[in-house]
């Protein structure tokens, strides 16, 4: 089976400066049908206070393996995701994938009940960002006793419709040339507001979904959001012409990425 990295990047940083608190959150808006929304890729991503480490050992205290798991020897992975807001709280839970037998409640209830995370950092501000988190359900036969485990950084997730696996994380993602002011300035400079939006007047962000392959360059581009009017075709053209790009690498290899990002379409910046 064919693997794929998954990310994805929102291009427009203003979003940053008016990030959503606790109270007025959107969930709908962090999470996609076949994935996250992320804020940029942050200079640090999110962690659990003590790290890795620490985060297997707490939810190792505190997964309950359901009975009725245990009776049918269920063992496999149910896959959380949450996001970190700015303060650390975690918010907007979802599960990404499920084993059922009372495996999904109880990976649910553990991340529920968490301490607060040391958020995202980007240009020195806490920003809120999305995290997926596998939680291990497998048990000594014997002894029936949980064995929680937290795998590395690179994750395997949820296979995508087409049947190809997909990996959350990577070492190295791709990367645009030049980076994101480069990117935002080649987005701008191509973008094309169609007329029949402007006399509409519609605004709105368009969801655009591909994938950066090991040379760079960029297949599989599908519209996952639009709002119509003709922004949809204007915001999958722009991509179409992106340069490549540096290819995400994982062990020292190039890999092939998933992104997605949204392009925004202001009246008032047309």
């Amino acid at each position: 089976m064919k693997k794929i990295a998954f990310g994805m990047i929102l291009i427009l940083f203003a979003l940053c400066s008016s990030a959503q608190t606790t109270d007025t959150i959107d969930c709908d808006f962090w999470w996609l049908e076949n994935g996250h929304v992320h804020l940029g890729v942050p200079e640090y991503m999110p962690s659990f206070p003590g790290g890795e480490t620490a985060l297997k050992d707490y939810i190792s205290d505190h997964l309950k393996y359901p009975p009725l798991a245990v009776e049918g020897d269920i063992t496999g992975r149910v896959f959380v995701g949450f996001v970190v807001m700015e303060d650390g709280s975690l918010d907007c839970f979802k599960l990404i994938r499920g084993l059922g037998y009372g495996c999904d409640e109880a990976a649910l209830e553990v991340f529920k009940d968490m301490p607060k995370w040391m958020p995202a950092m980007q240009r020195g501000k806490a920003i809120s960002y999305p995290y997926i988190v596998p939680v291990h359900f497998c048990f000594d036969c014997e002894n029936k006793k949980l064995k929680q485990e937290i795998v590395s950084s690179v994750e395997e997730a949820p296979a995508s419709p087409d049947g190809q696996e997909l990996i959350f994380i990577v070492e190295k993602m791709p990367e645009y040339p030049g980076g994101f002011e480069a990117m935002s300035a080649f987005i701008n400079a191509n973008l094309v507001y169609p007329q029949e939006a402007i006399d509409a007047g519609i605004e709105g962000r368009v969801f655009v979904g591909f994938v950066v392959e090991k040379d760079g360059s960029v297949s599989s581009i599908k519209l996952l959001r639009g709002i119509g009017y003709g922004c949809d075709e204007a915001a999958m053209d722009v991509v179409r012409k992106m340069p490549k790009w540096k290819p995400g690498m994982q062990g020292g290899k190039p890999i092939r990425v998933s992104w997605m990002f949204p392009v925004k379409f202001e009246l008032g910046n047309k």
